[in-house]
């Protein structure tokens, strides 16, 4: 079966590998196509290897497994991250929710509803929403933003997952 354009051709006399486009350049439109070899290719540094999920729920987070997870984003940052996930085509968000850990649907609405950057902290969504933005973002193999850097040399053992606006006591003298 003949190649649909002249770039798909295997052309002998090159080593015998497979076809690779970017080591073979077209010397001129006619039949006479002439292989040429490519630049060579920088070494790979010596990163880690990629590490492939087969799911957000696979990846793992440091202390996921005694409970004891440590939060970065506050609470404006993962209500934002939901409303940017609902915009999604075919995004339904009563899974979702049973997904990340079973939320009550009253339960996410008043964490939706608070304001503040931790307006909402001690509620359940608040934590199961950050875990799976966090596996997702590590699934996919994005770095951190410059905002979770700071937050992370600001509270080295995360935040503290309570809105400390509402436990505040006023007394006035008489």
């Amino acid at each position: 079966m003949a190649p649909k354009r002249k770039s798909d051709e295997f052309f002998e006399g090159d080593d015998g590998d497979e076809y690779n486009p970017k080591r073979v350049a077209l010397a001129d439109k006619d039949d006479n196509a002439v292989p040429v070899a490519a630049p060579a290719k920088k070494k790979a540094s010596k990163k880690a290897e990629k590490v492939t999920y087969a799911s957000w729920r696979d990846v793992p987070i440091e202390g996921e497994d005694e409970g004891d997870i440590q939060i970065y984003d506050d609470c404006n940052d993962i209500r934002r991250k939901i409303r940017a996930l609902q915009k999604t085509p075919g995004f339904k968000i009563t899974h979702w929710l049973s997904d990340i850990g079973g939320i009550n649907s009253n339960s996410f609405g008043r964490f939706m509803k608070a304001t503040g950057p931790m307006g909402g902290a001690e509620n359940g969504t608040y934590e199961a929403a950050y875990k799976y933005f966090e596996k997702v973002r590590i699934m996919e193999g994005k770095k951190k933003t410059p905002k979770r850097l700071e937050a992370e040399s600001e509270h080295p053992g995360g935040r503290d997952p309570r809105d400390s606006r509402r436990k505040v006591w006023v007394f006035a003298g008489r």
